[in-house]
C-alpha cells in the first residue's frame, strides 16, 4: 500500500485582538521568530510535505512572512465575512499575485 505525502494546512488568518494588539497573532515572535515561521519550519522538516497557508484579508505582512519562510507553500485568502472562532466552510481563493509576490 503507497502512502501518500502529508499535507499541512496551516490557519494563519487571526488578527490577534485578543492579544490586545494590532499585530496579527501569528507575527508575534517567540525565540526570536514568528509563530508562522516555526510552524512552517516544522512542516518543511517532514519529508515531501506540501504546505498551504490561509490567511485573512488585507494581511499582506502576513503573507510575506509565509513566502519569506516557505517560498513553495500555497497562500490562501479567506473571504473578508469573517465568523470569528467559528468553522468556515466555503471557497477560499487563492492570494492574488501582489500579495503573494516575494518582495
Amino acid at each position: 500500500m503507497s502512502v501518500s505525502p502529508p499535507l499541512f494546512v496551516v490557519l494563519a488568518a487571526g488578527k490577534g485582538t485578543r492579544m490586545k494588539s494590532a499585530k496579527p497573532k501569528v507575527l508575534h515572535k517567540i525565540a526570536g521568530r514568528s509563530l508562522l515561521a516555526h510552524v512552517l519550519d516544522a512542516a518543511k522538516a517532514v519529508s515531501g510535505a506540501t504546505v498551504s497557508v490561509v490567511v485573512g484579508p488585507e494581511m499582506e505582512a502576513v503573507v510575506r512572512e509565509a513566502r519569506a519562510v516557505a517560498p513553495g507553500a500555497e497562500v490562501f485568502v479567506q473571504p473578508a465575512h469573517r465568523m470569528a472562532s467559528k468553522i468556515w466552510c466555503g471557497p477560499l481563493t487563492k492570494a492574488t499575485r501582489a500579495m503573494a509576490a516575494p518582495e
